[in-house]
């Protein structure tokens, strides 16, 4: 793959991180108001789970995509 490929797919991985912090935020206050109300938040807290394992990974593909750029920048 080459230099500006592996770019392309970085800012769309950064993208989707930022996207994720966002959505992370958004459900963690859901899960506040839901307390706060005395409402059952079961459901909210297992789709935190889930979104944060999705971000685990869109991290973790963002930064293998860094890496990969290092390499092809700055071969050893």
């Amino acid at each position: 793959m080459c230099l500006v490929e592996t770019l392309e797919l970085l800012s769309d991985a950064r993208r989707y991180v930022a996207d994720g912090e966002k959505s992370l935020a958004l459900q963690r206050k859901i899960i506040d108001r839901l307390d706060r109300q005395g409402r059952d938040d079961l459901d909210a807290l297992l789709f935190l789970e889930y979104l944060e394992e999705m971000q685990d990974q869109y991290e973790a593909h963002r930064d293998s995509l860094e890496q990969r750029v290092i390499r092809i920048v700055r071969p050893e």
